[in-house]
């Protein structure tokens, strides 16, 4: 899905979306690719102070010191994931592919958005980010 006001400034991702095909494509779309490498890969290969591994080619050098904060910034995003594979049995869902990526992300974002709406009108604001809460809910 296309936002109408803004575009991303970087990308990132961990090193399941590691190749050269998915750096290159993301430097097609004009966005910096923070993707993690894999520990083996081979090539111009950074490494930051957590051991963390980035294809060089794909950054701008001015990124280079910055890589360990950008791809912190990941921890939030993998919280919400999480939290969909598990409570919503995602795991299984077929994700290759952009289209099948953006069908996932907006599944993932309705259900969660359900969740904390179903939690909010039957008065449990504790229950707003918990997604097996409403299994047994008698109404």
């Amino acid at each position: 899905m296309k936002s109408a006001t803004e575009k991303p400034f970087f990308v990132i991702a961990d090193a399941g979306s590691d190749s050269n095909l998915s750096n290159e494509t993301v430097i097609e779309k004009g966005v910096i690719p923070i993707i993690a490498a894999r520990a083996n890969s081979v090539g111009n290969i950074l490494k930051t102070e957590k051991g963390s591994h980035f294809r060089a080619q794909y950054i701008p050098r001015i990124y280079h010191r910055l890589l360990g904060k950008l791809y912190n910034l990941r921890t939030p995003v993998e919280r919400k994931n999480s939290n969909d594979v598990i409570g919503f049995n995602r795991s299984k869902t077929p994700t290759r592919g952009s289209e099948w990526a953006k069908i996932y992300v907006s599944i993932s974002n309705i259900v969660s958005l359900l969740t904390a709406l179903t939690a909010f009108k039957v008065g449990r604001h504790d229950l707003i980010r918990a997604p097996g809460a409403f299994r047994r809910l008698n109404i």
